[in-house]
């Protein structure tokens, strides 16, 4: 629960932080999800968008470019809009970027050199280069930080390829006195944070008008350290751990574009590799087991080979196809049960997993306009994951210091087979009014599973007005119903009870509602509205969740005073509760609410000279925890304020000085941090974190 409540307040902040500042791991696996398909059509392995748009127009030819230089600094403890941007502790940095734009006179040359946060960690770099309609090449580096804390206490030492050691001198002693706090002396003080450094190629050739030729090759390096929690038997500690993790990816496809057909045949890989097999730390508690062990994430590999066709049938219908197969394997080899030798232990029953995967993804998609006014579109989805690993008896060793020589456990290679049908019939009634509605089914199969066979089928409907020139409105409707299979018994898989469920393989309703609302009066104005709402009813579910609600609101409102003045606010609101049913221990309900307030203002105040903008964000988080027989959880709580303000002047042509200063406060009340004796940390998580940040450059335009 406190996992789950933790990352759902940090996801609905960052929301906020968006708005406000606009400016075991797998090697990767193909899915047919929206979000695969918008990286499909980003993918190196396509063609290198040749298409520039004003920049090449005709009588474009020649070349721009900028440079910009600054300073910046900090003050106050880490914050969490610096986390991802490379300040990191920083308290003042030195940054640059710019730009280089070459258009050829009439051949349709091109090179684009293009540079960012050259100073910070978040750094990037691309060159792009070729000729329209002939070729092209791609030359790209960034770094992607991930810092977490500068201050986490840690009495472990790293020895080096994962052993974790303790500083000589520590007190091997428990009891209920905070360890960090008997030991002060020996504490090292332990950066928390992880930078990615990737570097990529991509080309494309087109050979003819019909024939193209597409590659890339991306290689992406891990480093930093972690939080990694272990236990021995009843007490438990959190380590600092060294990443160093690498993925190569890379793929080559070939493109036909006719006419009425088009086709594209591709191969994409992805190998990760981890410099460490697994993490070794020494015993800070009173114990007769003196050392434990964890395993590492596995190296592992994923290859694909995926075909695209489609086909103009008539002027109004098109007809689309997809196949993928791949394959992904894990061949890390074992480590032992147990690092303890006064533990005695069969042999493993393997050396290794042998893991082996086969996927598969077979989608056809017809797309008609039958009239002027009427439009059908439908899709069949197969999706398959076929999981090979063997399968073998392992002896269930709890921890280094605990083995249940009474219970043996298999390994459990997941797999499933997904049938996915949807179909829409859009129909327009009336120069403004659209009505259009849809059926989806979608029939899952799985393996080792307490639900083998869940189908769920959603119907919805949708209705599109303009009452006038200023007034658009939408209502969507849609009903889900989820039928599962009866449930076998999971004390075949876990010994867990038999009646719990996990609720997305569990018998549900669900009810949706949609409006959204445009008003723009005239060109000043303009007023958005959307309200979201569903419900979902778990009724044959004996322990667990019950009902869940959520509900959201947005409101965005912008007025443009003249040309020179302008201004924007919104508010939203999101609601999520639920109730669960069970022991009289069990957790009753919980609800969780999320409110955020935003005001921005740009400002021409010498037009053609300076420019000013203000923006600022408020947003509260709140949440309660009730229980069906005792006390309710302490409320959780978290607010953060945003503020800033920049400005752009102009001191003559070309040569522009650009200043910003932002104001960032965050405060969080939360019992899970409010840490057992039982548990070694790595030092408390800030509660209340407070930064003011500011920053001045240049930039000079070159002619």
């Amino acid at each position: 629960m406190s996992t789950s409540k933790n990352s759902m307040r940090i996801s609905l902040l960052a929301a906020a932080l968006a708005l406000a500042f606009n400016g075991t791991v797998w090697a990767e696996e193909t899915k047919d999800t929206d979000k695969s398909d918008k990286k499909a059509a980003k993918s190196a392995a396509d063609p290198v968008d040749l298409s520039k748009a004003c920049d090449d127009c005709p009588g474009s030819a020649g070349t721009t470019a900028w440079a910009e230089v600054g300073l910046g600094g900090q003050n106050g403890t880490a914050s969490q809009t610096d986390r991802y941007t490379g300040f990191g502790d920083k308290d003042a940095w030195a940054n640059a970027a710019g730009e280089y734009l070459y258009r050829g006179n009439g051949n349709g040359g091109f090179l684009d050199l293009k540079a960012a946060n050259l100073g910070l960690d978040s750094r990037e770099v691309s060159v792009e280069a070729g000729r329209q309609g002939k070729y092209g090449v791609t030359l790209h580096y960034d770094q992607i930080p991930n810092f977490r804390r500068n201050d986490a206490l840690s009495p472990f030492q790293n020895a080096g390829s994962g052993q974790m050691t303790l500083p000589v001198g520590w007190v091997k002693e428990f009891n209920t006195t905070d360890l960090l706090s008997q030991n002060a002396d020996l504490l090292t003080k332990t950066t928390l944070g992880t930078e990615r450094d990737r570097l990529g190629f991509k080309f494309s050739l087109i050979q003819s008008k019909e024939w193209g030729l597409g590659g890339y090759y991306q290689h992406e390096e891990k480093s930093g350290t972690r939080d990694q929690s272990a236990n021995i038997l009843t007490t438990a500690v959190q380590l600092p751990v060294p990443v160093r993790y690498q993925t190569d990816n890379f793929g080559l496809a070939v493109n036909y574009q006719g006419k009425d057909f088009q086709a594209r045949l591709g191969y994409d890989g992805s190998v990760f590799e981890n410099d460490l097999n697994a993490i070794q730390w020494d015993n800070p508690f009173d114990s007769p087991y003196s050392s434990g062990q964890i395993a590492e994430a596995p190296d592992n590999q994923f290859h694909q080979i995926s075909a695209t066709l489609g086909y103009q049938l008539t002027d109004r219908t098109r007809l689309s196809a997809r196949l993928n197969r791949g394959k992904l394997t894990q061949n890390e080899s074992f480590l032992p049960y147990t690092v303890n030798p006064t533990i005695s232990t069969s042999p493993l029953p393997a050396t290794s997993l042998d893991g082996k995967v086969d996927t598969t993804l077979a989608k056809i998609e017809i797309n008609s306009r039958p009239s002027n006014r009427m439009r059908v579109d439908a899709s069949y989805t197969y999706s398959e994951r076929d999981n090979k690993t063997p399968v073998n008896s392992y002896e269930y060793v709890v921890t280094d210091a605990l083995l249940w020589s009474s219970l043996s456990l298999q390994n459990r290679p997941y797999s499933y087979e997904q049938h996915l049908l949807t179909a829409k019939v859009g129909y327009k009634i009336s120069g403004n009014t659209d009505i259009s509605g849809g059926f989806d089914r979608d029939q899952m199969n799985r393996t080792y599973v307490q639900v083998e066979e869940t189908d769920d089928q959603t119907l919805w409907a949708k209705l599109k007005t303009s009452w006038s020139d200023t007034v658009e409105t939408s209502l969507k409707l849609s009903y889900a119903n989820r039928n599962a299979s009866t449930p076998v018994p999971r004390t075949t898989f876990t010994g867990e009870p038999d009646l719990l469920l996990i609720h997305n393989l569990a018998d549900r309703e669900r009810n949706k509602l949609g409006i959204d609302v445009a008003f723009n009066p005239n060109e000043k104005l303009s007023l958005g509205v959307n309200v979201d709402y569903f419900k979902d009813d778990y009724d044959e579910m004996v322990l667990g969740l019950k009902t869940a609600s959520g509900a959201n609101a947005n409101i965005n409102l912008t007025y443009t005073f003249n040309e020179s003045l302008s201004a924007s606010t919104y508010y939203s609101v999101e609601r999520l509760a639920s109730k669960q049913g069970g022991l009289p221990t069990w957790v009753l309900s919980d609800a969780y609410l999320t409110q955020t307030v935003g005001v921005g203002a740009n400002w021409a105040a010498i037009p053609k000279k300076l420019n000013v903008g203000a923006d600022l964000v408020y947003s509260d988080y709140t949440g309660k925890i009730d229980f069906d027989n005792g006390t309710p959880l302490p409320n959780l709580g978290a607010t953060l304020i945003l503020a800033s303000i920049h400005g752009d002047y102009k001191i003559k042509d070309g040569v522009t000085l650009r200043a910003a200063y932002s104001y960032e406060r965050y405060k969080e009340s939360d019992w899970a941090n409010i840490i057992p004796s039982t548990v070694l940390t790595l030092g408390m998580t800030p509660q209340t974190q407070e930064v003011h940040l500011i920053y001045f450059s240049v930039r000079y335009a070159f002619k």
